[in-house]
């Protein structure tokens, strides 16, 4: 007999909100990973659709709207299994467990003109984000508000410039005007050198810390509308410290993204798995599953490392959410082969070595290497070569899909949440 009803293979955002949905429905849940997934590299928001034409420099105001023109230039993307209907639901599903159950995070759609309008945010680099879900201490920052905005940096978190952020967002003609200003962070940060935005963060829950931030910047946020930060605002008291630092500037406060560790995506890392242990899943962190037995047309088994030596695990599904190519969910070896390393599966990309990548860096039509991946059916399990199912209880999710091709229209986070929701709706009929 199976121990589990379902084993979800890899712990980045797909893996970890479907392994959620599963557990909080009553299922006997192991999520198993090698590492603690992507999520530390992530933003933090929920980036579904940002552009289209893809190499377009306008965002899209409604994601949806976008779709099916979306669709005609990327006929295969994952999204035309899904559908509008199916994203919407996907979305809906991803908010109601963030905003329910994760309110130190909350995650908040627009809602002034259309449900499911794109938040336009500040990049690190003062570029414009296009993002449909971003938590509450980001959303905050959201450029179509307008007015004076002052960005502080600290000179030791050396990958967050605020005069350079400033100086292109008031190249843009966007109704802001931001300033910049760098503090030297005081103790206990003094003589550390260098620090990371997770060392950061950590020290800004120290009440003392904070005090000597806001003393420092009270004189400069007087003839502004709001200040915005680094996403450092705390880890695990992330909204002490928001409501502490608007108390004490008397002014809105709101966060940008930075360059990883992202504290932000680490927030939701920590309470999606804090949701999937409360609800009885099982988690195994840094234990490598070596390999997957497919036997009529079902995975029966899969073999994990342990201390000593490997073990065998069963269940009734299997999802596969290790990740892609830059996951390690996928492997290139030095003659050109792209495999996936646990159950075999056919890879969809380039048999040329040399097509991998175009001549252009910033090519319009993007990158082949992005889109490979295992092609799905309607049902998100995996083909052959034929299009015949290989499995019918192993289904596949986020970047392990082929075509995702995330970095263009910006729709990598999208795709996680939405064929996570799908491959569990599936799962429980």
């Amino acid at each position: 007999m199976p121990s589990y009803h379902t084993i979800v293979i890899g712990a980045g955002l797909a893996g970890l909100t479907s392994a959620a949905y599963l557990a909080k429905a009553g299922k006997k849940t192991l999520l198993i990973s090698g590492g603690i997934g992507s999520l530390a590299l992530a933003s933090g928001c929920i980036d579904v659709l940002g552009y289209q034409p893809t190499d377009s420099a306008t965002p899209l105001a409604f994601p949806l709207n976008g779709l099916s023109d979306f669709l005609k230039d990327w006929p295969k993307h994952p999204y035309r299994l899904l559908g509008a209907e199916g994203i919407e639901a996907g979305v809906e599903a991803f908010l109601r467990i963030t905003n329910y159950e994760l309110r130190i995070t909350n995650y908040e759609p627009e809602t002034r003109n259309q449900k499911l309008e794109n938040w336009l945010l500040p990049g690190p680099a003062g570029a414009i984000h296009p993002t449909m879900l971003a938590p509450a201490s980001l959303a905050a920052g959201d450029l179509r508000a307008g007015g004076k905005m002052l960005v502080v940096g600290f000179n030791e978190l050396r990958d967050f410039y605020p005069a350079l952020l400033c100086d292109n967002l008031n190249a843009q003609n966007l109704g802001i005007a931001a300033f910049a200003l760098s503090l030297d962070a005081p103790p206990p940060a003094a003589g550390r050198g260098d620090i990371t935005p997770l060392q950061l963060a950590d020290i800004f829950e120290a009440p003392e810390f904070r005090r000597q931030v806001m003393n420092a910047l009270k004189k400069a946020a007087q003839d502004v509308d709001r200040a915005g930060f680094p996403a450092v605002l705390g880890l695990h008291k992330h909204a002490e410290v928001m409501a502490d630092l608007e108390r004490g500037l008397g002014k809105p406060v709101f966060e940008i993204s930075a360059l990883p560790p992202s504290v932000p995506g680490r927030r939701l890392y920590e309470r999606l798995k804090d949701i999937f242990l409360k609800a009885g899943g099982r988690l195994l962190i840094g234990s490598k599953v070596l390999g997957g037995e497919i036997e009529a047309g079902r995975v029966t088994q899969i073999r994990h490392e342990t201390v000593t030596r490997p073990k065998t695990l069963r269940a009734e599904h299997y999802v596969l959410a290790t990740g892609g190519i830059y996951g390690g969910g996928l492997e290139a070896t030095s003659d050109g082969v792209i495999h996936e390393p646990i159950f075999n599966l056919p890879v969809a990309a380039p048999s040329d070595r040399a097509a991998w990548f175009g001549p252009e860096l910033l090519s319009p039509g993007g990158r082949a290497i992005h889109r490979v991946g295992i092609r799905v059916d309607e049902r998100f399990n995996p083909l052959d070569a034929n299009g015949a199912v290989i499995a019918k209880n192993l289904y596949v999710a986020g970047n392990m899909l082929a075509d995702v091709n995330w970095i263009q229209g910006r729709t990598g986070d999208g795709v996680a949440i939405t064929s996570a929701f799908k491959v569990v709706e599936e799962i429980l009929e």
